[in-house]
């Protein structure tokens, strides 16, 4: 059991990095097709992608094809690992989270929303004199809306998978550009409420560029690129059919994913192993799989 874990958990990693690269390929024209929303959305691929791995492939199910070699002694180790990789990436989230909080009992840190379950607006101790009434009212507007579209709990999944794949620099690498999303995301859901706030929401995330970096739980107002989110405040909302199309493509996608991995993934240990000196056979009528004795 825990040789069929250890591979899944390799099979897992590969799905994943696979999946980033073509959700980093897919992006931008996602983004100019169907709005930085959709493009968000993309991201789904990773997970569906990694979770089909910890199904038995098509090769297991319909017992084709050559076996895996077994992972043999290996897979102890690799899991206890894995597993203390996961506890170490652990307590380094929490340190930066330690820290992040601590900036905020400072009054160093923000705008942002902190809290996963239980969200709050976090604003720094110069706001009121770096912000004007129209632009705290815009970014105090953005940080609900992050609330209402539970961004906050999004964040948390992200780190967890942070955590989870500790040991897979692509994941890492995905951390860094989902974020960019969902505060594009953000941005587009906001203007898309207020159409007449262009002008002063951008005039807002310049001034709040000198803010400090938030926790990896933390959804925060001005700590990604600026001309990138300055320049699509200028686009237009997309049309209805066009967002219901992007829709249908990010969840076809995200369920190819899942078959492609499903379908292609190595098989694991050969059940021969498992039942030394069986050998599988076929019904000719029902195609069941039975074990008899080998020669």
């Amino acid at each position: 059991m825990i040789e069929l874990f250890a591979l899944a958990l390799i099979r897992a990693q590969i799905a994943a990095a696979a999946a980033v690269l073509l959700v980093l390929i897919l992006r931008p024209s996602a983004r100019r097709l169907f709005g930085p929303r959709r493009a968000y959305g993309l991201w789904l691929i990773v997970p569906a992608a990694a979770a089909a791995a910890f199904f038995p492939s098509l090769a297991d199910t319909m017992n084709i094809g050559a076996p895996t070699r077994p992972l043999g002694a290996w897979a102890p180790k690799l899991v206890v690992l894995w597993l203390a990789g996961c506890a170490i990436a652990t307590a380094v989230l929490v340190l930066r989270e330690r820290l992040f909080r601590r900036r905020v009992d400072q009054g160093r840190a923000g705008p942002a929303v902190m809290g996963a379950l239980w969200p709050r607006i976090v604003l720094p101790a110069d706001f009121t004199q770096r912000f004007d009434a129209r632009e705290r009212d815009l970014i105090v507007l953005h940080e609900r809306t992050h609330i209402q579209r539970g961004d906050p709990i999004a964040n948390l999944f992200i780190a967890g998978a942070g955590v989870l794949c500790w040991c897979n620099p692509m994941i890492a690498l995905a951390q860094h550009f989902i974020r960019i999303d969902q505060e594009l995301a953000c941005d587009a859901t906001v203007v898309a409420l207020r159409s007449d706030i262009r002008t002063d929401y951008a005039r807002a995330l310049m001034k709040a560029q000198m803010s400090g970096s938030v926790s990896p739980l933390a959804c925060g107002w001005a700590t990604h690129p600026l001309i990138l989110r300055v320049s699509l405040l200028s686009r237009r909302e997309p049309s209805l059919h066009r967002d219901i199309a992007g829709f249908l493509t990010m969840t076809f996608l995200a369920i190819m994913a899942m078959v492609g991995v499903w379908s292609v993934a190595p098989r694991g240990p050969d059940y021969r192993d498992l039942r030394p000196g069986l050998a599988p056979q076929m019904d000719p009528f029902t195609g069941a799989i039975t074990w008899v004795q080998g020669e």
